[in-house]
């Protein structure tokens, strides 16, 4: 029989089976212990040294694991992104071994500072995208932005811009020629920082496509979420002056092109239940024509609820107060574009479509700010893609090379307000377009603007310009009260001289207009600052009336007192005889004060009131050549304009207009009655009774005697 292994022969020949077991399983279990926890452990976290940094201050960020490996790493990503993702974080960093600390700098992989607002850092596994541990939030505080001073009572331009960028780095220069205060832009990402930078703008931006520029504070700011957009609403609350404005910034989707089905190309339409032909941008076998197939394609992308979203969300800012606007790259052409009159243009192919992303945004209270100063398509259609981009080859940017593809695509949109006035639009950018894959100049006459910089987008600009004036500019605009002076005639009043107006101390920047009058009376074409004296002016009185006017003011006048006007060579004395009423108009049968100065000392003067002469007293000059005398109009003084004259010792005479009005009862100038004629009518009667009176006298005595 066999003879029996040797002590410990059989358990050799085990142990190399043991160990081929113990290998495999180590080779299949090498992958799964490589691999990444199917849950984060308890152990690991990362905890932040300070949850608010200030713009690019660097971060420092504490980790520990109990699953350690070479190549963990943290990364800093937006709050836009909420998931971890390749190429959408920020500045990132290994985080090798059981734990550690390290420093993130607050910037994006470009190296621009990161902009105000809330991020995450988040600790990955192994160079992958499984989270180790649960994320860490932090906020970068910028310094205030406070932008340019404005004087909130004034109104204040607001040039708004809306531009896809193509994903350029734009030069901020050309955006600094063009000169707008507010910029909509979109396929930005992190560009939109470095372009506000380079500004001295303030911004909003998540690292998406869409962002807000301002040369204005941005004092609030966030996104408006929904489908349809890339990235969602970028909302910023903008202060100009003493008002805010809601701005929102947008990139809607790019595919269910729906626009392209007319003109016999496919619009990328993936939603089921369209043919799959519409699926890409190739060429259609023939051209879609279907209104309603059309716009269900076009309602697939989302777009119109997107707009939806926007206008309900506007309409909120608007009830807390605020103007709402939006700039947007929206991928679909107008309602009032594609209408009867322009349904046999530009590859159309006569479709008329109501377009429901304009429609939504119109049905929610917005003014398209471009047909709002352009109605008609056809003179104006305003395309703003594809645009002839200088030194890029047209087969980068025809998508539909065989058709004409031109759209309005671009918009501004804003909401009525009446502290809101858009005065004008007009397209910035080439002047030319892409038609039929070629290069073709404009439709129409359109105003298109072309900086001196080079331009770099496929599409063309939109630039309007807004005037805001808030409460503070209404209530300045109600009309103040001028300060008026006293108006002086300046010069020699002779025959032959010409003579000035001196309109006094008024509100500073008072605009002002002349009117020369002789005796109260203005002189026909004498409406400048200066006046020559003619000779039918000889011995009349001369004044000037000055009428003021200043924005933000009620307009006012003022007249001089008056000159007498003396004969050619006369020198005048050293003090001209002047004649001063207390008032210009009085009551008949009331008193007028009369004043007067420069007469011969002890002249005795003659006051009588013209037409028809009635006397009102004398006066006596004093010493000094000045009277005052009170006198009493008579009530029988008919009612209009008359004439105070005083007359001097050798028959000269010195005329003042005066109006009278009609005393209670008293005559009236309709009446045409004569100046003192009521009371020869009163002694005429009396005679006459008197004579009637003696003659039945004498009658009686004769009969007596009979």
């Amino acid at each position: 029989m066999p003879s029996s292994p040797a002590p410990g022969t059989h358990r050799r020949r085990r142990i190399p089976l043991l160990a081929a077991v113990i290998a495999a399983g180590a080779l299949i279990a090498s992958p799964l212990m490589l691999a990444a926890p199917a849950s984060a452990a308890e152990a690991s976290q990362i905890t932040l040294a300070s949850t608010e940094v200030a713009a690019g201050d660097a971060l420092t960020v504490d980790f520990a694991t109990d699953r350690p490996t070479a190549k963990n790493w943290v990364a800093i990503y937006p709050t836009s992104k909420p998931e971890p993702c390749d190429a959408c974080g920020m500045a990132w960093a290994y985080a090798p071994g059981a734990s550690g600390s390290l420093t993130l700098p607050t910037k994006d992989r470009a190296g621009n500072d990161l902009p105000a607002g809330s991020y995450r850092v988040e600790y990955l596994y192994n160079d992958g995208y499984t989270r180790v541990s649960a994320p860490a939030t932090f906020t970068i505080a910028d310094e205030p932005y406070e932008g340019p001073e404005v004087d909130p009572t004034k109104p204040i331009n607001l040039s708004v811009m809306q531009l896809n960028l193509w994903g350029k780095s734009t030069d901020a220069v050309m955006l600094d020629e063009i000169g707008a205060d507010l910029i909509f832009v979109q396929e930005a990402q992190n560009g939109a920082v470095a372009i506000a930078r380079d500004l001295g703008f303030d911004v909003h931006s998540t690292g998406g496509s869409a962002a807000v520029i301002s040369r204005y504070p941005i004092v609030d700011a966030g996104v408006v979420t929904v489908p349809g957009t890339q990235g969602g609403w970028m909302k910023a609350i903008v202060q100009v002056g003493d008002t805010q404005i809601a701005a929102y910034g947008g990139h809607l989707e790019y595919r269910y092109y729906a626009t392209y089905l007319p003109r016999g190309y496919a619009g990328d339409v993936l939603a089921p239940g369209f043919p799959t032909e519409w699926r890409g941008w190739n060429k259609l076998s023939a051209p879609v024509t279907d209104v309603e197939r059309i716009l269900a394609a076009n309602d697939a992308s989302g777009r119109p609820a997107a707009a939806a979203a926007l206008t309900a969300d506007m309409a909120a800012e608007r009830e807390a107060g605020r103007i709402t606007m939006m700039g947007a790259d929206m991928n679909e052409p107008s309602a009032l574009d594609w209408t009867d009159s322009t349904a046999d243009l530009y590859d159309h192919n006569g479709v008329v479509a109501p377009w429901q992303t304009t429609a939504v945004l119109r049905d929610g209270g917005l003014v398209d700010a471009y047909r709002a100063m352009y109605p008609d398509p056809v003179t104006h259609p305003g395309f703003t893609w594809p645009a002839d981009t200088p030194g890029v080859d047209v087969s980068q940017l025809a998508w539909a090379p065989e058709a004409d593809e031109r759209d309005r695509i671009d918009y501004l949109f804003f909401a009525p307000d009446e502290r809101l006035t858009l005065t004008s639009t007009r397209l910035v950018g080439p002047v030319g377009d892409i038609v039929r894959g070629a290069r073709a100049l404009p439709v129409s006459d359109e105003e298109i603007f072309t900086p001196q910089t080079r331009w770099t987008s496929d599409h063309k600009g939109l630039q309007s310009q807004f005037v805001v004036c808030g409460e503070a500019c209404q209530a300045a605009a109600e009309p103040g009260e001028l300060v008026v002076g006293t108006p002086t005639v300046t010069g020699t009043a002779k025959v032959g001289a010409t003579v000035t107006a001196d309109p006094g101390a008024w509100t500073a920047g008072t605009a002002f207009a002349f009117q020369w009058m002789l005796d109260g009376e203005p002189v026909e074409g004498a409406t400048s600052a200066a006046f020559a004296i003619a000779p039918d002016a000889t011995g009349r009185q001369l004044s000037v009336r000055v009428i003021g006017s200043l924005d933000g003011y009620a307009p006012a006048e003022a007249t001089s007192a008056s000159v007498t006007v003396t004969e050619e060579g006369e020198e005048p004395g050293a003090e001209k005889p002047t004649v001063t009423l207390g008032t210009q108009k009085v009551t008949a049968g009331g008193t007028l004060e009369i004043s007067g100065s420069g007469f011969d000392a002890g002249a005795v003067l003659r006051l009588e009131l013209h037409s028809t002469p009635v006397s009102l007293g004398s006066a006596t000059a004093s010493a000094s050549g000045d009277f005052a005398k009170t006198v009493t109009i008579p009530a029988s003084i008919p009612a209009g304009a008359h004439t105070l004259v005083v007359i001097f010792p050798d028959g000269t005479q010195l005329r003042t207009p005066v109006t009278v009005a009609a005393a209670q009862g008293g005559a009236t100038a309709d009446e045409l009655a004569q100046t003192g004629g009521a009371l020869f009518g009163a002694a005429l009667w009396a005679a006459l009774a008197a004579l009637l009176v003696g003659g039945m006298l004498v009658l009686r005595r004769r009969v007596q005697q009979r």
